[in-house]
């Protein structure tokens, strides 16, 4: 699929998409994140597509929203419910296409090739994994404006980094580098610029490779673990594994390893 705003590009089971307005420092428009709609169905629709990685064109990764489009909400809505309703269910919003991706049963990455702005920031958060580059500047500034970043801004961030860093972000409106970024636990990974792309490729078709229904019990079950007690997270645990051993999945991987014991031996 390819539009004006969002390249994509299938290589083996890593699915490429590239924000695709580097004039605009690739902030979010309506058509960037319809594109952005579009190619996650696609990518879910797949079997054969295993990680979707999401990069941005040029020296950005993403500034955030266009305050000129109509990511924004209408002006003609009435009251405060009318605006809860649009921010969680419309199109436009951002809240529904985070949701998604943090319900994926398939990885999605985040590569930073540049600065990570507000509306950007929120959409990475909703990922499996953040890499960055060491160019890459994080930064929410919707308090500056008056407002919050309310598209997992405030909820996904302080689960990620907790609410001492989520503070600096919000309140602050400070900026963090990739290295403090890592030191924080907002990334995963940073890599030299001129590495970058290739260290994000490797690790992207080293993900594709594991195996699928254990990536997506796994996915799920850290959701879970998350927001429960140790008793119950174990449980939680016992079931996903439970389900995975007694599934053709592992018993083929099994029955490989055993074989490559058998040559070895």
């Amino acid at each position: 699929m390819t539009n004006d705003a969002i390249l994509t590009e299938r290589r083996g089971a890593v699915f490429h998409v590239t924000l695709n307005r580097p004039d605009k420092l690739n902030a979010i428009n309506g058509a960037l994140s319809a594109g952005l709609r579009a190619a996650t169905a696609e990518f879910a629709a797949d079997p054969g597509l295993r990680v979707m990685v999401l990069r941005g064109a040029g020296s950005y990764f993403c500034a955030g929203a266009d305050i000129n489009s109509d990511l924004f909400p209408d002006p003609a809505l009435s009251g405060q419910s009318a605006f809860r309703d649009w921010y969680g269910h419309a199109p436009a919003s951002l809240h529904p296409l985070c949701d998604r991706w943090e319900s994926l049963p398939k990885p999605v990455v985040a590569a930073h090739n540049g600065p990570v702005f507000g509306g950007g920031m929120e959409l990475s958060l909703s990922c499996d994994f953040r890499l960055a580059s060491t160019e890459a500047v994080y930064a929410l500034p919707e308090t500056a404006l008056g407002g919050l970043p309310g598209s997992g801004g405030i909820s996904r961030l302080t689960r990620i980094v907790g609410p001492h860093w989520a503070r600096w972000f919000i309140m602050a409106t400070e900026r963090m580098g990739a290295d403090q970024a890592l030191a924080v636990g907002l990334v995963h990974a940073v890599y030299p610029a001129a590495e970058f792309d290739a260290r994000v490729d490797a690790f992207c078709q080293r993900l594709a490779t594991q195996p699928p229904e254990a990536v997506a019990a796994g996915k799920l079950a850290i959701e879970l673990a998350a927001d429960l007690g140790r008793a119950e997270a174990r449980n939680v645990e016992r079931l996903a594994v439970g389900s995975l051993v007694m599934g053709q999945e592992y018993a083929q991987k099994l029955a490989e390893v055993r074989a490559r014991l058998a040559r070895k031996g």
